[in-house]
């Protein structure tokens, strides 16, 4: 009968032929020899209190010279360097990760705070000094005209034809821009989304 023993982690993990036992590295108290040919892991308690393993029956780990080889071979499985319990080390790399979202996540917020479409900031100015084009500036109450807090759009009617076109401050719906640079902005039809 082949017994194999791996290190799964949290996890010694035995298999003997076709069944598995799975033991929780915390769970074992000790491990000894018994009789120069036996390993005894010490449960402690439950109904598997110990776990008895021929060296002769070991295959995995493989090579090993002798019992107490194998005991020390279960003793490093032990340590999970690498795997299993947290470390200083692994806390670290997550409280990067962590950071890391937090940080899109802000991003996220104020390109979403940005993305606010016409319907949700108000008519704060309007502009209709030229009686062909019509510049309508949407921000929160309080706004100042020279922050870059606006979303602007111009209206244009041909009238020669009657055709109006509407456009916005940058091609988007962003409130991005400076009201009182409403004239000198660059004005486009929105293609989509405002992104």
């Amino acid at each position: 009968m082949a017994i194999q023993i791996f290190n799964d982690g949290a996890s010694i993990r035995i298999v003997n032929a076709a069944s598995v036992l799975l033991i929780n590295k915390s769970h074992i108290k000790t491990i000894d020899t018994v009789r120069d040919n036996t390993i005894r892991l010490d449960i402690g308690s439950g109904a598997l209190k110990n776990v008895f393993i021929k060296f002769q029956e070991v295959t995995i780990p493989a090579a090993l010279p002798d019992v107490y080889a194998l005991r020390d071979a279960i003793n490093t499985m032990l340590q999970t360097t690498g795997t299993g319990l947290a470390t200083e080390a692994k806390q670290d790399v997550q409280i990067e990760l962590l950071s890391g979202i937090l940080s899109a996540l802000t991003e996220i917020k104020i390109t979403i705070s940005n993305l606010k479409c016409c319907c949700n900031g108000q008519i704060m100015r309007i502009d209709e000094s030229n009686p062909l084009v019509t510049y309508v500036g949407y921000a929160n109450m309080g706004s100042l005209p020279g922050d870059a807090v606006w979303q602007i759009q111009r209206t244009t009617r041909f009238a020669t034809n009657d055709i109006v076109i509407v456009e916005w401050a940058d091609g988007n719906e962003l409130f991005d821009n400076i009201w009182d640079q409403r004239l000198e902005h660059n004005y486009l039809a929105l293609v989509g989304p405002a992104r």
